[in-house]
């Protein structure tokens, strides 16, 4: 055994601790939460028509705002609005797909973000889902 050895084995010890897990708390602190919804609970929706941005409210009360990509015909007129993307939960930066009621047409959509309570109270009555 070289006089060094014993050296390098202290080194690597030291290389190798600073690779070890931390503790769930100190990742779940940095790491920022994600902004999710359910498709299938969305209860309510309301678009604005000078920039047919989507607003849609869940079961558990949070609302999304969902920017449409390109023409999405008769979403001004929509009565209805359903997510179709066969996932379990959409996530703020996703796409995902909407057809609304009365036209047929699917329109791809991005989850831009979950907008807070402050947020959905400035929205004007008529934006708000």
């Amino acid at each position: 055994m070289s006089r060094f050895t014993p050296s390098l084995l202290v080194i690597a010890a030291v290389l190798l601790a600073g690779c070890a897990p931390t503790s769930t708390d100190q990742i779940a602190a940095a790491t920022p939460e994600r902004q999710c919804m359910f498709p299938d609970d969305v209860q309510s929706f309301r678009v604005r028509a000078a920039d047919r941005t989507v607003f849609v409210r869940g079961t558990s009360n949070a609302v999304f705002e969902l920017q449409p990509a390109g023409d999405c015909n008769g979403l001004n007129e929509a009565m209805r609005l359903a997510v179709v993307d066969q996932v379990s939960r959409v996530c703020v930066g996703d796409w995902t797909t909407i057809t609304s009621s009365p036209s047929p047409a699917p329109c791809r959509v991005r989850v831009v973000k979950r907008l807070t309570a402050a947020e959905v109270a400035a929205l004007p009555d008529r934006d708000r889902p």
